[in-house]
């Protein structure tokens, strides 16, 4: 594995991933690579370049950003049918993918390329969409709204910030129906989340028992919680304690379905449908890409 599509997201960590991109190709040239760098211009453009680079015959697309960077480049891949490896250089703010993969720095998953292994990767998708950690529904996505208004933060305060303000004034519960590979259910939902990854947001370990490679999605959803359970369910969530809390609930799916008569606040990857929706179709693909290890 030698020619290697490398994209940078320059705006991922807070422009981190601007200030190492020259280092990441320089590095990658050094060890024998044939790499050819292409930088991200808008929302959207990772996908492109990611599909671009499949058809011309890339061995490998490697993308230097955060888990919005790979929601893009996972959606660029299986457009162009999924044969082309990923490799996730974790260069953004929470890299939760990279979390599931033991990548904790750029250079460590460079050196992984020298040998070419890989491993197959599950792949979800939602109303059309691919994602590769997960999708949340409700009270999560809420935050993540708020989350990403917030530029005087960094790092993990930006999520305490955003639960706060969440909690003061957008809690709200909508009744949805819910379909799974068990059977239907009605409910008014806290949150739910789909995960093929284990964290998300930073440091919710919302599936402390996921696998991207299990070809199960687990699915979580909270009941019609009060302001005063959330407060005591987000700390449980931060520690992966939450899944025996009453009025928590687990199961593994390989697809689901999930209706409202209300459009639905919705986060995939961290990244925000810019609509609401009152219907999710959401599945897996199982071991739809591979991903260096």
């Amino acid at each position: 594995m030698k020619n290697i599509r490398l994209i940078i997201n320059p705006r991922a960590g807070r422009g981190k991933a601007a200030r190492l991109g020259a280092d990441i190709a320089t590095y990658l040239t050094r060890h024998g690579f044939d790499c050819e760098a292409h930088i991200t211009n808008d929302r959207g453009h990772a996908t492109e370049l990611a599909a671009a680079a499949a058809g011309e015959g890339a061995e490998c697309v490697a993308i230097a950003g955060g888990d919005g960077s790979v929601l893009e480049t996972v959606n660029g891949l299986m457009r162009a049918g999924g044969a082309t490896p990923l490799a996730v250089l974790p260069v953004g703010t929470g890299n939760d993918f990279a979390k599931m993969l033991d990548a904790h720095d750029w250079q460590t998953v460079c050196d992984r390329l020298a040998s070419g292994h890989t491993r197959p990767m599950d792949v979800g998708e939602c109303n059309g969409l691919y994602f590769a950690n997960g999708v949340g529904i409700g009270f999560d996505a809420k935050i993540a709204r708020v989350a990403n208004g917030i530029r005087w933060l960094r790092g993990k305060a930006v999520y305490g910030v955003a639960l706060a303000r969440t909690l003061v004034f957008q809690h709200g519960n909508p009744e949805v129906r819910i379909t799974t590979d068990e059977g239907s259910m009605v409910l008014r939902s806290t949150m739910l989340a789909a995960a093929n990854g284990r964290v998300y947001g930073g440091s919710f370990r919302i599936a402390p028992g996921a696998s991207i490679g299990d070809g199960m999605l687990d699915v979580i959803f909270a009941e019609d919680f009060s302001r005063t359970r959330i407060l005591g369910l987000v700390p449980a969530v931060l520690r992966g304690r939450h899944l025996d809390l009453p009025g928590v609930h687990f199961l593994r799916s390989r697809e689901l379905l999930v209706e409202s008569e209300l459009p639905l606040p919705v986060h995939a990857d961290g990244e925000l449908l810019e609509h609401g929706t009152e219907r999710l179709h959401i599945r897996l693909h199982p071991g739809a890409l591979q991903v260096i290890d």
